[in-house]
């Protein structure tokens, strides 16, 4: 009866660590963690999701100092930050996924767009940017050319 109990408890330490470690390579963890990150610091944010591809963090450390001087600065301009919503998800296959998030400050929102690339088992970040286009894209979406009668 013991080996029996020694084996149940192996068994399920071994499938919940398969199921934890699945869960920190999802998409859903990587923009989790980000979020709880950005909220103290954006920089330290924008350190993490980068630092989920090797690639980026050993090839693209001036793109990525760059993108964090750009983002302090524009953050002074929008006021406070009051949370996010997510806006968009599409795929391509199974392992590249765009994923769109509303970010809201006081004096306007802000979209983060994140490209994602699952090469092997593990999903990293491809690309991030932001912009404060979506009022502009708003508008035109209710343009009368692109209403589904006029097509």
């Amino acid at each position: 009866m013991n080996k029996r109990i020694k084996l149940i408890t192996l068994t399920a330490i071994v499938f919940l660590s398969t199921n934890i470690l699945k869960a920190q390579t999802s998409t859903e963890e990587i923009i989790t963690e980000f979020f709880k990150t950005y909220e103290k610091s954006p920089l330290k944010a924008v350190d993490y999701v980068f630092g989920t591809n090797k690639w980026m963090v050993d090839r693209n450390k001036d793109g990525i100092e760059n993108v964090k001087t750009q983002l302090t600065s524009f953050l002074g301009l929008v006021g406070d930050y009051y949370g996010y919503e997510k806006i968009i998800e599409k795929s391509v296959g199974e392992s590249y996924k765009l994923i769109s998030y509303m970010i809201k400050y006081d004096r306007q929102p802000v979209r983060f767009t994140f490209v994602f690339y699952k090469p092997k088992d593990k999903w990293q970040v491809q690309n991030f940017q932001y912009d404060d286009n979506l009022d502009d894209e708003l508008e035109e979406s209710s343009k009368v050319y692109r209403l589904k009668e006029n097509q």
